[in-house]
């Protein structure tokens, strides 16, 4: 503050300084304004100088040197280019990762969509593999891989459709199906033998007898958890053999059937064993004659000759002459049972199996022939449908097949135990001897007469007659120089089975 009377004096006006003569704020004393602004020179430099009225006397005066606001001025201009430029770098960067980042999906959504393609079966799709980035490796490395899955396809499709040429021109009928029973593939000779089109995702019909038979069996074989099996069904007069082979899977398993209609080869098996059979019993009998002829000649001789010991030659020639007819008369009992076995659809009974088994080991064991026996069927076993007689002969054949193993020391054991869920006995009849070899043991139920005056060669012929008149199977399973196991599966009585 400076009165009118003041003599001129320097302002400290911090960063200016200047002198300002009383005639200044004597002006602007003079006047009315209370504030005032204007440009005035001030020791050679221009200032923009406030004015400010304090009371009637009092003046208030501000310089400001006009470079000051222009550097001011240029500050914030500066300010607002370096903001201006920020906003605009921000923009530009949100641009350019907008651009990368959709350079980046393209080729992702495209290798994504490709993939997708394939896998729904389309092997068609290429990706363009000219780029020279990162990306172009990957499509390279993608359109490889399609082009081998391209090869393989097709390989696979050649290999498959020669396949179904060979299934369908093949001469016997063949099923593929899944663990509901439902047919993946078929061949025209299975619907021929089925007599009925079983279109693909259907399951076996069952309005019909063979069909129902054929669905039966194939349940039953799933259930089982078998790994392979075969069967031969007589439905109406038909033969049919099933082979039944299981599919592994994670899950229930699925089953191939190969399916045969045998009649024709099992008829003419049966002429050709049957014209075998009248050979060989033919030589069987021929053996018995000849000894008798033998003795008969004898006593004639001694007789005419007038010996002395005509009684001692007569007795011992006759008794050779009465066992070779009692050896006859097994002979033609063998043969007639062979051939008129008990009729398939005569009536069964409920058979208790320990009770017959029991019976017969009864016999063996008093024969003192240094073979031990063994019992292991259970005392409340279920009954079984069968004939107690004929089941007391088929056992009795299989022991002495079992003991004519042995040679007088060994081991033979009856086992009988519940399958099929409470459906099957199952009673094996095992013995240690030498077994049967490889090679034979498929002819081993074929009618053939032993050249050994001990046997006539029809006993496991029997036995499988008769367990399948009961609705039975018989099988064998041996080991050389381990021992031989007949298997009889025999149906259980409804409401014997366990539950």
């Amino acid at each position: 503050m400076l009165s009118q009377a003041a003599a001129p004096e320097v302002i400290d006006l911090g960063l200016y300084h200047a002198w300002l003569p009383p005639s200044v704020f004597l002006d602007f004393a003079i006047g009315e304004a209370a504030e005032r602004v204007e440009d005035r020179e001030l020791a050679g430099h221009e200032y923009l100088v406030a004015y400010r009225r304090f009371g009637a006397r009092d003046v208030l005066a501000s310089p400001t040197p006009l470079a000051t606001g222009e550097i001011a001025r240029r500050q914030r201009e500066l300010a607002d280019v370096v903001a201006l430029a920020g906003l605009f770098g921000a923009a530009l960067s949100v641009v350019l990762s907008l651009l990368v980042g959709r350079n980046l999906s393209r080729p992702i959504e495209a290798l994504s969509g490709a993939a997708a393609a394939v896998g729904a079966g389309d092997l068609s799709v290429r990706l363009p593999g000219g780029r020279r980035d990162e990306f172009g490796r990957v499509y390279r490395s993608f359109n490889r891989m399609v082009r081998s899955l391209r090869q393989a396809r097709s390989a696979l499709v050649r290999e498959t459709r020669r396949t179904e040429a060979i299934v369908s021109e093949a001469g016997t009928g063949v099923l593929a199906l899944d663990a509901q029973g439902r047919v993946q593939l078929i061949n025209p000779r299975a619907g021929q033998i089925l007599g009925a089109e079983v279109p693909v995702g259907a399951r076996i019909p069952e309005d019909r007898p063979l069909p129902a038979a054929v669905a039966a069996t194939v349940r039953e074989f799933q259930a089982s958890g078998a790994r392979e099996r075969v069967e031969e069904r007589d439905v109406e007069g038909r033969m049919i053999r099933l082979r039944m082979r299981g599919l592994e899977m994670d899950g229930p398993r699925g089953a191939v059937l190969v399916i045969e209609d045998v009649t024709n080869e099992i008829t003419s098996a049966r002429v050709l064993a049957w014209g075998e059979m009248a050979r060989q019993v033919a030589h069987e009998i021929k053996n018995p004659l000849t000894p008798i002829k033998l003795a008969v000649q004898h006593v004639r001789r001694a007789w005419a000759d007038g010996r002395d010991d005509f009684g001692t030659i007569l007795d011992r020639n006759v008794e050779a002459v009465l066992r070779e007819i009692d050896h006859l008369g097994e002979i033609s009992r063998a043969f007639a049972r062979f051939g008129a076995p008990a009729e398939p659809g005569a009536p069964v009974d409920a058979v208790d199996v320990h009770r017959v088994a029991d019976e017969v080991l009864a016999l063996y064991r008093g024969g003192r022939d240094g073979i031990d026996y063994t019992l292991d069927v259970p005392v409340d076993a279920p009954r079984v449908h069968a004939r107690a007689g004929e089941l007391k002969e088929v056992l009795v054949n299989v022991l002495e097949n079992a003991r004519g193993a042995l040679d007088g020391e060994g081991e033979v054991s009856i086992r009988a135990a519940e399958t099929g869920g409470g459906q099957w006995l199952h009673v094996d009849v095992t013995d240690s001897g030498e077994g049967i070899p490889a090679e034979s043991l498929p002819r081993i139920f074929e009618p053939q007469f032993s050249t050994k005056s001990s046997g006539t060669g029809l006993g496991l012929a029997i036995v499988r007659r008769l367990v399948e008149s009961w609705g039975g199977e018989v099988t064998v399973d041996s080991v050389p120089g381990e021992g031989t196991t007949v298997h009889l599966r025999l149906r259980v009585v409804d409401g014997e089975g366990s539950a």
